[in-house]
C-alpha cells in the first residue's frame, strides 16, 4: 500500500491543459507574427523590383521617344536633300556643254572664212504642249566675213556643215548677208542655230522630242 500527499496550495496547483493551450497561443502568435514580416518583407522588395522595372521601362520609353523623333527629323532632312539633289540634277541636265558647240563651229568653218562675232543667248520656255515641264532653250548667232566671190555656196557649205555636226548645233539657217562697209570687195553675214530645248529632267529620262 502506497499513499502520496499533494501538499500544494490550490493556487500553486498547475493546470496542464491550460499551461498547453498558453504555449499554443503563444506559438501560433509567433508563427503568425513571422509570416506577417515575411509577408511585409516580401511586399516591400516586389514593390521596389516593380518599381525599378518601371523606372527602367520609364527611361527606355524616353529613349525610344527621342530615337524616333530623332529619326523624322533624319528622315525630313534626306528627304530635303534629295529633293535638292534632284533639282540641281534636273537643273544641270537642261544646261548645254558650250565647249561642244564651239568645236563644231570651228571645224565647221574653212580657212576662207574669218568669224568675227559669237553670242549665245537661253530663254525659259514650256516643254511643249504635251509636257508642262520646263525646258532651256539655247539660240546662237555667228556673225562671219569672206571675200564675195562665191559667198552664197561657201555660207551653204558652212550651214550644211553645222547642221550634220551631230545635232551640238541644233537648227542651223542663214541670217543674211551684206557689204563689208570696210572693204567693198568682202561680205558679212550672219549664220543662226538653235538648239533642241532641253527638258529639268533626270537623267535617262531623255530629252523634249
Amino acid at each position: 500500500m502506497s499513499l502520496h500527499i499533494d501538499l500544494f496550495k490550490d493556487n500553486e496547483r498547475s493546470n496542464p491543459s491550460g499551461k498547453i493551450l498558453q504555449t499554443t497561443m503563444i506559438t501560433a502568435a509567433i508563427v503568425i507574427l513571422i509570416g506577417l514580416a515575411l509577408y511585409v518583407f516580401q511586399t516591400f522588395f516586389m514593390l521596389q523590383a516593380s518599381q525599378s522595372s518601371l523606372a527602367r521601362a520609364q527611361r527606355r520609353n524616353d529613349e525610344m521617344k527621342q530615337n524616333h523623333k530623332l529619326a523624322l527629323s533624319l528622315i525630313a532632312d534626306i528627304a530635303e536633300a534629295r529633293a535638292c539633289l534632284t533639282e540641281m540634277t534636273a537643273f544641270s541636265n537642261a544646261q548645254t556643254q558650250v565647249a561642244a558647240q564651239l568645236y563644231a563651229i570651228a571645224v565647221s568653218v574653212p580657212d576662207d572664212i574669218q568669224l568675227t562675232q559669237l553670242s549665245l543667248s537661253e530663254s525659259l520656255v514650256a516643254g511643249g504642249p504635251k509636257n508642262d515641264l520646263p525646258a532651256r532653250l539655247y539660240k546662237g548667232a555667228i556673225t562671219g566675213r569672206t571675200d564675195a566671190d562665191g559667198v552664197n555656196k561657201r555660207i551653204r557649205s558652212v550651214i550644211g556643215e553645222m547642221n550634220a555636226a551631230e545635232g551640238l548645233l541644233g537648227k542651223v539657217t542663214p541670217g543674211g548677208v551684206s557689204v563689208d562697209p570696210a572693204k567693198s570687195s568682202d561680205r558679212i553675214f550672219e549664220i543662226n542655230f538653235s538648239l533642241e530645248p532641253l527638258l529639268y529632267k533626270l537623267a535617262g529620262e531623255g530629252r523634249l522630242k
